[in-house]
C-alpha cells in the first residue's frame, strides 16, 4: 500500500495522533502569515515544537522565549506560538 498524501483521507485534517511534520505546521502558520516562506516557517515551527516539548512551554510563554532565545519580532513569535499551542492542545493534551 502507498502512503497516503495530504490530499487523502485523515491526513488532510492534520499528522497522525502523536506525531508533529512541520511541513503541516508551516502550512497552519502560513494561514495566518502568509508573508513568510515555507522554509522560514517550517524553521520556526521547529523551534517553537522543541520548546514546547523540551520546556514544557506554550502561548506567551512561548512566544517570550522565542523573542528572548531567538530573536524572532514579537508579532512573529505570537502567531508562531498560537499554532504551537493549539498543535500541542490537539496532539500531546488528549
Amino acid at each position: 500500500m502507498e502512503p497516503q498524501s495530504y490530499s487523502s483521507g485523515e491526513r488532510v485534517f492534520g499528522p497522525p495522533r502523536g506525531t508533529f511534520d512541520a511541513d503541516w505546521a508551516a502550512t497552519a502558520l502560513r494561514s495566518t502569515r502568509p508573508d513568510l516562506d515555507h522554509p522560514t516557517s517550517v524553521r520556526l515551527m521547529e523551534r517553537a515544537w522543541g520548546l514546547i516539548r523540551e520546556d514544557g512551554i506554550r502561548g506567551d510563554e512561548l512566544a517570550a522565549a522565542l523573542i528572548e532565545r531567538d530573536g524572532v519580532d514579537a508579532t512573529t513569535a505570537a502567531d508562531v506560538a498560537a499554532v504551537g499551542t493549539e498543535i500541542a492542545q490537539f496532539y500531546l493534551d488528549r
